[in-house]
């Protein structure tokens, strides 16, 4: 119930402010970035990529999308004298739409999609005595369409901050190898195997970005 009422009171709030509300045209252009990486560092073990995006408005409630997004981690597990090390690498580029209703002259609504290419990379090693016993590598490229509601806070008139939940929808292209090792480094068993992938994923927001405007 309370809620509940939070909603309606912020609604109506920005109904009452909607006739005194600041142009988003005043600044052409906002970059920002995930802040994730201030906690974890670019190359972190918490799955967090790395994402920098510019915004170009294009008229006073719409702006388009240009955004990257960079991750990789390196871990290894390990155990007595054996260890399994795992490598992981993505890149992707976004270009999209975003569509704006300004509640107040604080709050900002807005919604939209990007379509995005995508590129990763995993590989898991197994050692032991310092011998490489076998390996997986995976490589996955597609093409990814991503639909998007988010909220945004003005700090001051050049400042804000966003967060945004999304629908991924995912098309790609997987292969998939398997190698076996002698004790002299030589390759002893190898398989390898491709395939299509579909994924389809919601994710929640829970991660804060911060914009500058000029």
């Amino acid at each position: 119930m309370k809620t509940k009422f939070t909603i309606l009171l912020l609604l109506f709030s920005g109904y009452l402010f909607s006739q005194d509300l600041p142009d988003l045209k005043t600044y052409s252009k906002d970059i920002g970035f995930n802040t994730n990486f201030l906690l974890n560092g670019i190359l972190n073990a918490s799955g967090s990529p790395f994402d920098i995006m510019l915004k170009k408005q294009k008229t006073s409630n719409t702006a388009t999308r240009y955004g990257v997004s960079v991750f990789g981690n390196v871990d290894t597990n390990s155990y007595s004298n054996q260890y399994y090390q795992y490598d992981n690498y993505s890149l992707s580029f976004s270009v999209g739409k975003e569509k704006q209703n300004q509640l107040s002259k604080r709050w900002i609504f807005y919604y939209g999609g990007d379509i995005a290419p995508y590129y990763y990379y995993n590989k898991q090693a197994y050692h032991s005595s310092d011998l490489l016993v076998n390996e997986t590598i995976n490589n996955e490229f597609g093409l990814r369409a991503t639909p998007f509601l988010g909220v945004r806070f003005q700090i001051n008139e050049r400042l804000y901050l966003a967060t945004e939940a999304l629908l991924r929808l995912s098309y790609g292209r997987k292969e998939s190898s398997w190698k076996s090792f002698d004790s002299s480094g030589n390759v002893s068993d190898q398989s390898s195997q491709g395939f299509n992938a579909v994924r389809f994923q919601a994710l929640p927001a829970t991660g804060i970005s911060i914009f500058y405007r000029f």
